[in-house]
């Protein structure tokens, strides 16, 4: 049985006329009947009672209408639930911090294209908690997140690996009109205290800042490039990733505040749990063999 037949009947049913039916499918009014009468011998029913002028539905065929239109339905579902599982099974399901998808991966995946590999992503962004639940549940085939540098054992207490890691900073940039005379007020971007960036700074390093400035907090936000955009917009200085502000420190849009004490070193690091690895994560991980993490934080390319 082919489903254009379904669709065939479902059509005349629809349009009740021979004719009409088969310009609707695009084919030849025999061709039509033959698809018609190839569905009633598959069924071993009448569909169209053919002894009247003009041909009538058969009570089996009205009867039975709204169940031919759900089986259809449903296998037109089914196709695109397996076709769908298929394709999600060839993807590379990715966890990543959200300012570091912005950053590091459009360049991560230029550098895996230009040796070759190009798979199908699955990205899914979060905060670094919330990536690695994905990553002890499964759900993912590499994490991308930051952890503190230097961090001496995996942050994940699983059989996730660390495959490769390179040092990022936490910097303190605005435009350079804003820049403030020591002691004076500071209008600051930066992060909530209970979250992974916010830890970092709250702990790290803004006792110092507050030796040297007196901190005005304009905003409190977990995105990065939310606080990135604020920044450019002249609304305060931002505690940002230097990969993340690399080109709008080359192109001068923004300057670093007291590049020389006023930092907090970061690694960027790439995980997985090779006991569970698929074919195409093993293949992945073969090609992260040779890519240089470090020159991809330092890469300067326009983000957001």
């Amino acid at each position: 049985m082919e489903l254009g037949w379904l669709e065939d009947f479902l059509a005349l049913r629809e349009l009740e006329s021979f004719t009409a039916a088969a310009d609707r499918r695009n084919i030849s009014q025999s061709a039509f009947s033959r698809r018609i009468q190839s569905l009633e011998d598959w069924l071993g029913v009448t569909l169209i009672d053919r002894s009247v002028r003009p041909h009538r539905f058969t009570p089996v065929a009205a009867e039975n209408y709204g169940d031919f239109q759900r089986i259809l339905n449903q296998l037109y579902e089914l196709r695109s639930q397996v076709r769908g599982e298929q394709s999600r099974a060839s993807r590379l399901r990715v966890a990543i911090q959200h300012s570091l998808a912005f950053s590091i991966f459009p360049r991560f995946v230029e550098t895996l294209r230009q040796q070759g590999y190009q798979p199908a992503y699955q990205l899914s962004c979060a905060n670094r908690s919330d990536c690695m639940e994905m990553m002890m549940r499964g759900e993912v085939d590499l994490m991308i997140c930051y952890e503190m540098h230097p961090s001496p054992e995996p942050i994940i207490p699983t059989t996730a690996v660390r495959v490769a890691s390179a040092r990022d900073d936490m910097i303190l940039v605005g435009p350079p009109t804003l820049i403030p005379e020591k002691q004076q007020v500071l209008p600051l971007l930066t992060y909530p205290q209970r979250s992974f960036f916010g830890d970092v700074i709250w702990e790290k390093t803004m006792p110092q800042l507050m030796e040297y400035y007196r901190c005005e907090i304009i905003c409190l936000s977990s995105l990065s490039g939310a606080l990135r955009e604020m920044m450019l917009a002249g609304l305060g200085f931002a505690w940002l990733p230097r990969s993340l502000v690399l080109s709008d420190l080359a192109q001068g849009r923004v300057v670093q505040l007291d590049p020389e004490t006023i930092f907090q070193p970061l690694r960027v690091a790439i995980y997985c749990c090779p006991q569970d690895s698929s074919g195409l994560t093993a293949i992945a991980l073969s090609h992260l063999q040779s890519v240089n993490l470090q020159a991809l934080i330092e890469q300067q390319t326009e983000c957001l």
